[in-house]
């Protein structure tokens, strides 16, 4: 009997567990769907049953999962955020355990989450943020992670009292080509990433003194003359304050010699316009903005180049400036731009009445544009057009100007023809 009754009661408990099994398949299907629709309560009942039953099933289940408590936690008050934030941190521990070569960059979610809920200490939370960083820095596609991974960095530093300013320089240099190469992921990205960049740029400041940086450089430069990455981010550390300094000029030339970019030539050719080599640096300029993939970028390059040769090739500085509206024809400065050209060559290149006139008509042509392309520009534009018109032609010349069949050429460095 008493055989019986045990024989019995397994055979209870083995149908009491098979009801308590579910078919992971389904189950994650309708899942899916609850997600899909966005019915966020059922959905956290079938995660759950999940990430018990079936943790290891599909991995789809961990990125929805996250969707579910990423809403949870966004409709919480702040005071109640913390144990959701918790469960959080647990969907990416097991998302890790049962398929460790995700994609999905867990450590440093969730050494945000430690961050942004106060889950760890500051210690804690660094070193996963750290370990994530050595292990591949470039995972750090997400902007407000890498800038709360660096101050924490610099907070770490400042405490180590064996630190050298080339070890935080370093780290710096790294952070730049992180955000040099992820920030192009989108165009919100890129606007994040750039405020980024100031952002860690404040926390070093103080670090960025150009003897720092110059010697920094030339310490780093022979270790590291193959390491593209390195010379890239070290042009964008010295960029600002050392761009005239001959190691500067070395960094950028060793960098153009073994992976010729847009970023190494503009380097080149800031270095030796700081250093008065004018022609060198139109030409480098000049092969920036043939590198340039961007069309935005060749146009600030092209309008750089224009800049930089008004005062002593206006031929070539009206070619710069026009390839710059051409690239982007929405920038009313670069239209602001040749109005001042052309005016700066009414003596120049014009010697009757009737050409000066001509010349004064297209610079307030170019006023014009600069406000229709761009009404922010509306009073500048206005106030160089008032002055142009000042230069309008007499009922006399109109007449003139008749008898030439309303063409009026210009040549010199303009070397126009205009119908009116």
């Amino acid at each position: 009997m008493k055989t019986k009754l045990i024989l019995f009661l397994a055979i209870l408990c083995c149908g009491f567990v098979q009801s308590q099994e579910i078919n992971c398949a389904s189950t994650q299907e309708e899942f899916s769907k609850l997600v899909e629709n966005q019915n966020y309560k059922d959905a956290e009942v079938k995660l759950k049953a999940l990430l018990s039953k079936c943790s290891d099933v599909n991995e789809n289940l961990y990125l929805l999962g996250a969707k579910v408590i990423q809403n949870k936690i966004d409709l919480l008050s702040n005071d109640d955020k913390e144990n959701a934030a918790k469960e959080m941190v647990a969907l990416y521990d097991k998302h890790d355990k049962n398929f460790p070569n995700n994609k999905s960059n867990n450590a440093i979610n969730k050494a945000m989450l430690y961050y942004d809920y106060n889950l760890a200490s500051e210690e804690e939370t660094f070193k996963v943020f750290d370990k994530a960083f050595t292990k591949d820095k470039f995972q750090f596609v997400n902007p407000l992670a890498l800038n709360a991974y660096f101050r924490l960095y610099n907070e770490n530093y400042k405490s180590t009292t064996d630190g050298t300013v080339d070890q935080i320089l370093n780290k710096y240099s790294q952070v730049l080509a992180v955000i040099d190469k992820n920030k192009s992921i989108s165009k919100e990205s890129e606007i994040e990433f750039e405020n980024v960049k100031i952002s860690t740029s404040s926390v070093v400041k103080n670090y960025l003194t150009v003897e720092n940086l110059t010697d920094y450089a030339e310490r780093n430069l022979k270790a590291n003359e193959s390491n593209v990455e390195w010379l890239s981010a070290t042009i964008d550390l010295m960029m600002e304050k050392c761009s005239d300094k001959g190691i500067f000029g070395s960094v950028a030339l060793r960098l153009h010699a073994i992976q010729p970019s847009s970023k190494s030539a503009f380097a080149l050719g800031a270095f030796n316009l700081k250093n008065n080599n004018r022609e060198k640096a139109v030409a480098y300029l000049k092969e920036a903005a043939d590198l340039a993939t961007d069309k935005l970028q060749k146009a600030k390059i092209y309008s750089t180049n224009a800049s930089i040769l008004f005062g002593f090739d206006k031929k070539l500085a009206k070619e710069n400036a026009v390839l710059a509206t051409q690239n982007d024809s929405s920038n009313g400065e670069y239209y602001i731009f040749l109005s001042n050209l052309y005016a700066s060559a009414v003596q120049e290149c014009a010697t009757t009445p009737i050409e000066k006139k001509t010349v004064y008509f297209l610079a307030n042509k170019m006023a014009k544009k600069a406000s229709e392309v761009q009404p922010s520009l509306k009073s500048t534009s206005a106030a160089l057009s008032d002055e142009y018109k000042k230069h309008d032609f007499t009922a006399k010349e109109l007449e003139q100007l008749k008898k030439m069949d309303n063409k009026v050429t210009i040549e010199c460095w303009i070397n126009e023809t205009v119908q009116f």
